[in-house]
């Protein structure tokens, strides 16, 4: 059997290339599909657990304009509570954010790596990670920062 003769251009070998076609078409509406089905998913996790992670006290129905826009992202933070591999922070308006720690989160302070058992509870943080589907922040980073000076002035000899 020749290959010129299978590939000739026939009716049937037109209509296996128009069902291939389809085929594929369908498989990447399917793939657009999941992912979009996976992103609401985040989305709806994420949005019921906002304002009790992220907010604090109260729920949607409460309306405080005077709330400063949260950073779902970060936090500049002072450690309230150290839970296993969770970290509580006392946020803006003494709203509680939670900082989930795993192995991959780098912890430091000015040139040292720390662990999680090095923090301390009233030392002040700074936070930079992502939300996960709970409204925490999944920590990629944690700097300990230097406690601020009482008078307000900074020493820079």
């Amino acid at each position: 059997m020749d290959y010129k003769e299978i590939f000739k251009p026939t009716h049937f070998n037109r209509l296996l290339i128009i069902i291939l076609a389809c085929l594929i078409l369908v498989f990447v509406f399917s793939l657009g599909v999941l992912v979009g089905h996976e992103r609401a998913r985040f989305s709806v996790r994420f949005g019921e657990n906002y304002y009790n992670n992220i907010m604090g006290p109260g729920g949607p129905g409460m309306m405080n304009f005077g709330r400063p826009q949260f950073n779902a992202r970060g936090a500049f933070s002072q450690i309230i509570k150290i839970e296993g591999n969770n970290i509580v922070v006392k946020g803006q308006n003494n709203a509680e954010k939670i900082i989930t720690v795993n192995e991959k989160t780098v912890i430091r302070e000015f040139d040292q790596d720390l662990k999680i058992g090095d923090l301390k509870v009233d030392e002040n943080i700074v936070v930079i990670g992502v939300p996960n589907e709970q409204g925490q922040i999944e920590a990629k980073l944690i700097r300990v920062m230097p406690e601020p000076p009482s008078n307000g002035m900074m020493n820079l000899r």
